[in-house]
């Protein structure tokens, strides 16, 4: 009998390494192995900002081990990925590279908003999310993610350095201020409640859902009351009780007392405030606990056969919403973005033998055709500039950092002048990378000057090619009569690129 296949994965976060291997069968997945090894990297790097070398030779350990393991039960296919401590040190490359000589197995440094849409899909492996709009949280070492999703859609994602351990590093000595060390914990959390009900502030949150061994702790000392199905739930005051008890015991007594274990007993005090006073931001009364974790996430996608950083069949909708929040935030004219999102898919699918560029370029295209012009509030003039340092500058869940810049790349060349290697930004790209960009450019500039009046006037595109040239013809929205004169002659003058490109001349044709 063929063994099923099985798949290995890391999740290094700032307070623990987490390692399981999986079997992926027809009717779901089976933990074959799972660890949790308490390797603290974020004690040291929030207070030096780099790993020492023990703790790097403890890691390698560690890795080596689980290749072992991996091969034991013929895994084929490892994931490992770090978060906010591995991001932050200094000396994360010597890490990465000491881990890959002993094990073969190469780190992903992930970004927050990469952590976020893994906390959506592990959640929703438990939890219905499809209907209302729920708020997830995940408290973590080194940072908290938070998530609103909508229907079933991730619209906002941010990433906080509000960890466990990095407010016990950085908080001063509590009895030397003559404040108790939870006073000092909702003070510092004061100064940034107004960006965290930020999230909050389009409506009523209709879940609160947390995830982590701390808030799994807490509602197992508070007793767990039932939630949605068989999904724990507690109550935010009693949870804030418990917090509050705890805050009152030495670290040696909440392990006594409370029986927490070593590695818990520090972080649930600040973790605790974080969950409840998000909870109370939030508007709501219990909090639901899963009681499963971004590794879950990874699982998830994986099993589903996502095995690539980037697997835009799988949520393009998350980046799609998360690409209208952003837009919405910066007031972006939404009927103009939408028209040229509709025609830019229109000419990426019927000019794919010309592009040869595949789903995970469409979806960058999709991106940006849908924040272009965001830098108008910026300024109008040199809005695409404008538009390609918002885009630079904000998260946008689902893409990877290199990601989202090749988007801010794209909004930046959908106007004025092409990519040019005297960009500092365009020059850092692989020259592949720099090919993608010119294509993927010269298609937004087409569905811009498609839209030149900003009116939604066409309403579909037919591309049809000729030895030198490619036609338009334009079908109108209903009940709009026009020669399109404006946009045949913005076509014209946007269309060099694309003639530069594939040596063919676009004319628009009259409708």
């Amino acid at each position: 009998m063929a063994v099923p296949p099985r798949i290995g994965i890391v999740d290094m976060g700032s307070n623990a390494i987490r390692m399981l291997v999986a079997e992926v069968g027809p009717s779901g997945t089976t933990i074959v192995e799972n660890h949790r090894l308490p390797v603290r990297l974020g004690r040291e790097v929030f207070a030096s900002g780099q790993v020492p070398e023990t703790l790097i030779s403890n890691v390698v350990d560690a890795f080596r081990r689980f290749r072992a393991t991996c091969d034991r039960f013929e895994v084929k296919q490892v994931r490992a990925i770090a978060t906010s401590a591995v991001r932050e040190a200094r000396n994360r490359d010597v890490l990465i590279d000491r881990v890959r000589a002993a094990s073969g197995i190469e780190i992903e440094v992930i970004s927050g908003t990469q952590e976020a849409w893994l906390l959506a899909r592990a959640v929703e492996t438990r939890i219905d999310l499809q209907r209302g709009r729920s708020v997830l949280v995940d408290v973590g070492g080194g940072s908290v993610e938070i998530v609103v999703v909508e229907n079933g859609q991730v619209v906002e994602a941010d990433s906080y350095r509000l960890g466990a351990l990095r407010l016990l590093s950085m908080l001063p000595d509590a009895q030397a201020t003559g404040e108790t060390f939870v006073d000092l914990l909702q003070r510092h959390l004061r100064g940034l409640e107004r960006r965290i009900g930020d999230h909050f502030a389009a409506g009523r949150i209709d879940r609160y859902v947390a995830v982590g061994g701390n808030i799994e702790s807490l509602c197992d000392l508070v007793g767990p009351e039932p939630g949605q199905g068989d999904i724990d739930s507690c109550r935010l005051d009693a949870a804030r009780n418990e917090v509050l008890a705890l805050a009152e015991l030495s670290y040696d007594e909440r392990m006594a007392k409370r029986g927490l274990k070593a590695d818990r007993a520090d972080t649930i005090v600040p973790a605790g405030v974080v969950y409840v006073r998000i909870g109370e931001l939030a508007g709501c009364s219990h909090v639901l606990v899963p009681r499963v974790g971004i590794k879950d996430g990874l699982l998830a996608e994986l099993a589903a056969g996502h095995f690539d950083a980037f697997a835009p069949e799988a949520h393009v909708e998350t980046v799609l919403s998360a690409c209208r929040a952003l837009g919405r935030r910066y007031h972006f004219e939404t009927e103009h973005a939408e028209t040229v999102l509709e025609l830019s898919r229109q000419l990426f699918d019927q000019m794919r033998e010309l592009h040869g560029l595949d789903a995970r370029a469409r979806v960058l295209l999709e991106a940006a055709a849908l924040l272009h012009d965001i830098g108008v509030a910026v300024n109008n003039d040199g809005h695409h500039k404008h538009s390609q340092y918002l885009i630079e500058s904000s998260d946008i869940v689902g893409l990877a950092d290199d990601e989202r810049r090749f988007v801010a790349l794209l909004a930046r060349y959908h106007r004025r002048s092409p990519p040019n290697r005297e960009h500092e930004a365009y020059s850092r790209l692989r020259r592949r990378d720099r090919s993608s960009v010119e294509r993927l450019a010269s298609l937004l500039r087409l569905a811009d000057a498609l839209d030149r009046q900003h009116a939604g006037l066409v309403r579909t595109i037919s591309v049809r090619f000729a030895e030198n040239r490619v036609e338009l013809l334009p079908r109108l929205a209903p009940g709009q009569h026009s020669q399109l004169t404006l946009e045949r002659q913005a076509v014209a003058e946007k269309s060099e690129l694309f003639q530069q490109l594939f040596g063919k001349e676009v004319v628009l044709l009259r409708p």
